[in-house]
């Protein structure tokens, strides 16, 4: 994260959008919120624990609001890979992040739900490709019976982003 801070001195030629005097301006307001969750993020190697989870939203959601003005290229790059950390961390702060928490608590019947066989117990993993893959149907039935509706609308909205964080194919 602490290198997202060096994006805010570059200027950009080649066509791009330049960084002016209004980026630049807006860059130092939002410093404080970046170094924020820079700081708090840089606490943990992985995910931070759930209890923590919201508390991150809202600093996310911060920083995000303040760099929403930002009209540069190199800023806004900088900007969309902070966005895809508090995507990652809205995840799994929300229902179906603490939907996959319980499953992995109290496992579910592999019987009935043959695709719970492919949770993996470390943080920041929900299952693996073929779990929101090949047996999407499976897993969509399992979150539902298991965690409700609430979480299966989380899972399918951010369903680019799990199997990308995954790096599954397309």
């Amino acid at each position: 994260m602490q290198v997202l801070f060096l994006f805010f001195f570059v200027i950009l030629v080649d066509g791009s959008v330049p960084c002016d005097h209004s980026d630049a301006v807006k860059s130092i307001e939002c410093k404080p919120f970046l170094g924020k969750l820079a700081s708090k993020m840089a606490e943990y190697a992985n995910m931070p624990p759930p209890d923590e989870l919201k508390g991150f939203s809202v600093m996310c959601e911060e920083a995000l609001s303040c760099m929403k003005e930002i009209k540069c290229d190199v800023l806004k790059n900088a900007t969309a890979l902070i966005a895809k950390t508090c995507t990652g961390i809205n995840l799994i702060s929300g229902p179906f992040g603490k939907c996959i928490g319980n499953l992995r608590t109290v496992p579910p019947s592999l019987k009935k739900y043959p695709c719970g066989r492919f949770l993996q117990t470390e943080k920041g993993r929900p299952g693996n490709c073929q779990m929101y893959q090949d047996e999407l149907k499976c897993t969509t039935k399992l979150v539902s019976d298991k965690c409700g509706q609430e979480s299966v609308d989380s899972m399918n909205t951010h369903l680019d982003y799990i199997l990308g964080m995954m790096e599954c194919s397309a």
